[in-house]
């Protein structure tokens, strides 16, 4: 019996210490920035299975764009949203933290043209990380729009079997036309935690499944007339990891309404935290990913990389997942040989071959 219980006291001792909680400091501060690489589409993509002490490999994401999240602090915004967004107790729409990216308004095509430049602007307390407000120009006019509501994304600490809800709101003034009012409900559940794998790293993480539901609003001044459009439903699958400033990955899907049933439910975009990658390019007759061998792959001690059609002035460079460069060579014959990959960290790299301005890359396994 005594046995028996020490047992199960080592298993829960570290089935306790395998979870991780996500608090404020985890997430960007103002100054910070994260590069996102957003993903190919993949049908086949396995994002809905969750649980506890779960492994999710995505390590075959394919990457094909990049940019970087670039976290300021208010002030250093437009005056206007500086003004309005202040980090003063007293200011309602208080914020510390402000990031340029898209809204409902500036991603419609059309009426993008007239909602341009957009911001976010949150504040991130030990408590909550809120969205309290957007700043854009408006027919090339710098407006503020504060929430009347702000929108909680997140509730501290982010633990494994939390749930938690908010309801968010605001209306944007269209000159000449009338106002548009969004109103909707969030709902957060920690349905997961394990290790998350991408093309990255691996990582420690808490998996948060978000489901907002909302409503748009337009009211014509001039006929003193107004309707309201139920949204589609809008999941996001949200794998976090301690101090990566933003969620590992992002899953983001729809699913819309057949009456009051709701319809299949499909991939948006993917997103995930990145190192810098570089575009491969081939250059025919010279440099292609055809006619490059690596071998033997995945490797231990040494690997080999053939060329069977040498570019002149062929460059080498391998980079490990972090953008750090391991290795670099300037091709001299059709074959490199590279001695003491053991030194290497196991895991993935990328084989990066250059020749007059263009780029081909491979990937190489070390274990």
């Amino acid at each position: 019996m005594k046995k028996l219980l020490l047992a199960f006291f080592v298993l829960y001792s570290f089935s306790t210490e395998a979870q991780i909680s996500i608090v404020a400091n985890d997430f960007a501060n103002a100054g910070d920035t994260a590069r996102m690489s957003v993903a190919v589409w993949n049908p086949l993509l396995d994002y809905k299975t969750t649980g506890a002490n779960y492994t999710w490999n995505f390590s075959e994401l394919e990457w094909q764009s990049q940019y970087v999240d670039s976290f300021r602090n208010p002030t250093f915004t437009h005056p206007f949203y500086a003004f309005t967004f202040s980090n003063l107790p007293i200011n309602p729409y208080q914020s510390n933290i402000a990031l340029k990216q898209d809204n409902l308004l500036t991603s419609i095509p059309i009426i993008n043209t007239i909602f341009t430049e957009p911001y976010s602007f949150f504040l991130k307390s030990n408590n909550h990380y809120r969205q309290k407000g957007m700043g854009m120009k408006i027919s090339g006019i710098a407006t503020s729009v504060p929430f009347s509501k702000p929108d909680t994304l997140y509730h501290f600490p982010i633990e494994f079997g939390n749930t938690d809800s908010a309801n968010s709101a605001y209306t944007v003034k269209i000159p000449q036309l009338g106002s548009y009012t969004h109103k909707q409900k969030r709902v957060n559940e920690a349905d997961g935690w394990g290790k998350l794998t991408t093309p990255f790293g691996t990582f420690d993480v808490v998996r948060v499944r978000t489901e907002i539901r909302g409503v748009d609003s337009l009211h014509i001044d001039s006929l003193s007339f107004g309707f309201a459009v139920q949204n589609d439903i809008v999941r996001e699958y949200k794998w976090i990891g301690k101090n990566e400033k933003e969620p590992l990955l992002q899953i983001f899907t729809q699913a819309g309404f057949f009456g009051q049933i709701q319809t299949f439910e499909f991939v948006t975009k993917i997103i995930y935290r990145d190192s810098a990658r570089f575009l491969p390019t081939d250059l025919a007759g010279t440099l292609s990913p055809t006619n490059i061998q690596i071998y033997p792959n995945p490797a231990s001690d040494v690997v080999y990389i053939q060329l069977s059609d040498i570019a002149p002035n062929t460059q080498c460079h391998i980079y490990d997942l972090q953008g750090r460069l391991v290795y670099e060579t300037q091709v001299e014959r059709n074959s490199i040989q590279i001695i003491g990959t053991t030194a290497w960290s196991k895991g993935l790299y990328i084989v990066q071959l250059s020749a007059s301005g263009q780029t081909v890359q491979k990937k190489l396994v070390v274990e």
